[in-house]
């Protein structure tokens, strides 16, 4: 697979660089990696982070860094559906380790890992600030608040569902 962005994303990554003066186009690599993982499999694989690099101008070390110190960049392939749970203090008082232990039973995996049919990811994550809401968990761009065994199936069913829609 050749590791080239669409035309369309191009011309959104050069928009982004245009924001910064030049000579400091590394500070356009947040964004750019966000349209990285979303153009090539929703994950950063070394060829995609070099590419990265290259567009930039900077050097390939830089993006690693970058990419392997935030939680919101995956540097391995995970499922249609990330199921990002939070496992700090509001939500543990609120119950989180049971959601997080009946999703493992439920998906029959662990936490980073995903099913054998792909479509979901298990991860636990740092305050996600909302915990006026917990037990809460980010799935996509949503977050999916006040968490119960119940809500948990439904948000399974919901993913199958539109996985078998999208197909």
């Amino acid at each position: 697979m050749e590791i080239v962005f669409s035309q369309e994303k191009l011309d959104k990554v050069n928009e982004i660089i245009k924001r910064y003066p030049e000579g400091k186009q590394k500070s356009a690599l947040l964004p750019v990696l966000h349209l990285a993982q979303d153009e090539f499999g929703g994950w950063l694989d070394t060829p995609v982070m070099d590419y990265v690099a290259i567009l930039l101008q900077i050097e390939p070390i830089e993006v690693y860094e970058v990419a392997s110190f935030y939680s919101m960049y995956n540097l391995k392939p995970v499922g249609k559906y990330l199921f990002e749970v939070c496992q700090t203090g509001p939500c543990m008082l609120n119950g989180s380790d049971n959601i997080i232990s009946y999703i493992k039973s439920t998906l029959n995996i662990g936490v980073g890992e995903t099913t054998a049919d792909g479509l979901f990811t298990l991860r636990t994550v740092e305050c996600l600030g909302a915990c006026g809401y917990a037990p809460m968990m980010q799935l996509g761009k949503t977050y999916r608040e006040h968490l119960t065994k119940e809500k948990v199936d439904t948000i399974v069913e919901e993913c199958r569902n539109m996985a078998v829609r999208n197909n």
